[in-house]
């Protein structure tokens, strides 16, 4: 009788953990595509969520270049679900001394000028070997660009920060606070992913 308690309560603790995991993303299965940029300035290879529209974009005079990735918009479902990989030569930006520490505060000090924007956390991490800083942000914006009938929404923003040789790296996510969780995963797949054209 003990032994059938203690069995039933493990398959009652297997079951709850298995709901935390779906009712926290874990369970998602995401199908992958491979990106390689026409840029050669955009010198790394990535994944990105498979059926997701992409283009590359590039500064005045060089000053970035970056590729953009976005969840197709429905009749039913208007998505801001987008993710960026940036690069940018150190020598274009105005940041003394060129470190992701200084690079972070410059790119922070932006975002903390919009409405309700708060930090949500701020930590240092390793990817490829190179240190980098990982930010995760809140704050409110307009729904619509360009449109009367515009309206606050909250969002929620994770930058990753990385120096390798002469420029930086910088990984964005950002979506509706609400719907941030969705994909959240596929972004870490997506920095995971990472990798140089050039060793």
């Amino acid at each position: 009788m003990v032994f059938s308690q203690r069995k039933t309560s493990r398959i009652f603790l297997l079951i709850g953990v298995i709901c935390m995991m779906n009712a926290c993303g874990c369970a998602e299965n995401f199908e992958y595509e491979k990106y390689s940029a026409k840029d050669p300035e955009l010198n790394f290879t990535l994944d990105y969520i498979s059926g997701w529209l992409h283009s590359e974009q590039a500064g005045s005079k060089g000053s970035f270049s970056q590729a953009v990735f976005y969840e197709p918009s429905t009749k039913e479902h208007s998505s801001v679900a987008a993710m960026v990989a940036t690069v940018e030569n150190t020598q274009n930006l105005e940041i003394k001394p060129a470190t992701i520490d200084a690079r972070a505060e410059d790119i922070l000090s932006r975002r903390l000028k919009f409405k309700d924007a708060q930090l949500l956390s701020k930590n240092k991490r390793e990817i490829l070997g190179l240190s980098a800083l990982d930010m995760k942000l809140s704050y409110k914006t307009l729904d619509k660009l360009y449109s009367v009938d515009a309206k606050p929404r909250t969002v929620t923003e994770k930058i990753i920060v990385l120096k390798r040789k002469d420029k930086f790296y910088t990984l964005r996510y950002q979506n509706k606070a609400e719907e941030f969780d969705k994909f959240s995963k596929a972004f870490d797949h997506l920095v995971r992913s990472l990798k140089f054209k050039d060793k």
